[in-house]
């Protein structure tokens, strides 16, 4: 199941690979915040970005790190490649946050920004970062948590009651628990709600699939009716303006090993 899962959320970022650069500025929003937590610690020798995309973070911290060795990681081919062909001097790497290809002990800076949501096992994912930073390396993340379009979800729950069951994203919590049995004794996790606004529910769930973020498994179908009756109900009670506004929940860590 989990390997099922990752190959559709691999698949999923893979097909948003040529148009996610156009639809993507809030992840570069919440990137370049991310960056200037960053950019407080002292020039590692080597920092490494999991779940890279398209290397915008990537880039900005070679920038900030000129002479540092900065490596772009990610599990999509696609994404990777658009990477390496927009951006020099950084070493790109195919592979999955759960399985880091690099020795111990040998990355002082390890950042990812709106990845480790659809990590398979946030405490597997933090357990391999913590191997492979330095003594005192630091873990600096953001992910989407558990109420991130939870008006979508409201929405789509009261059409199909009972017959529709989803996997939602880690909770602030679950994200503090899977530090604590990592190993990360020292580590600050906060969250940041940000809301963004769409003509109609339709506009949103496009959105979500151009940027590949449309891809938690559920129980139960959503049919054409339902999801009429879902669009309506999310009208009727997330509404703004003349559109409707959609919750991103942004959990941040920060963490020394």
């Amino acid at each position: 199941m989990t390997q099922t899962i990752n190959n559709k959320i691999r698949r999923g970022f893979s097909a948003a690979a040529k148009r996610y650069d156009l639809y993507s500025s809030l992840h570069r929003e919440i990137a370049d915040k991310l960056l200037a937590q960053v950019a407080k610690e002292r020039a590692p020798s080597a920092l490494l970005d999991v779940g890279c995309g398209t290397g915008y973070l990537t880039s900005r911290l070679k920038e900030q790190f000129p002479q540092s060795k900065i490596i772009g990681l990610d599990f999509s081919p696609e994404m990777l490649k658009m990477a390496a062909d927009k951006h020099d001097g950084i070493d790109w790497v195919l592979a999955d946050g759960n399985n880091l290809p690099f020795s111990d002990g040998s990355i002082d800076i390890l950042t990812s920004n709106l990845a480790y949501q659809w990590a398979e096992g946030l405490s597997g994912n933090f357990t391999q970062a913590r191997r492979v930073l330095s003594p005192n390396g630091v873990l600096a993340c953001t992910l989407f948590g558990y109420h991130t379009c939870q008006e979508l979800f409201n929405s789509l729950l009261e059409a199909k009651k009972e017959d529709l069951i989803f996997t939602r994203l880690p909770s602030q919590e679950q994200v503090r628990e899977a530090l604590i049995s990592s190993g990360f004794n020292e580590s600050m996790v906060e969250e940041e709600q940000i809301k963004i606004y769409f003509k109609d529910m339709h506009e949103l769930i496009a959105w979500l699939k151009i940027i590949g973020a449309n891809n938690l498994p559920r129980e139960g179908y959503v049919g054409k009716e339902a999801f009429g009756r879902a669009a309506s109900i999310y009208r009727e009670r997330f509404s703004y303006n003349n559109g409707i506004q959609a919750t991103f929940e942004v959990i941040k860590v920060y963490a020394k090993k």
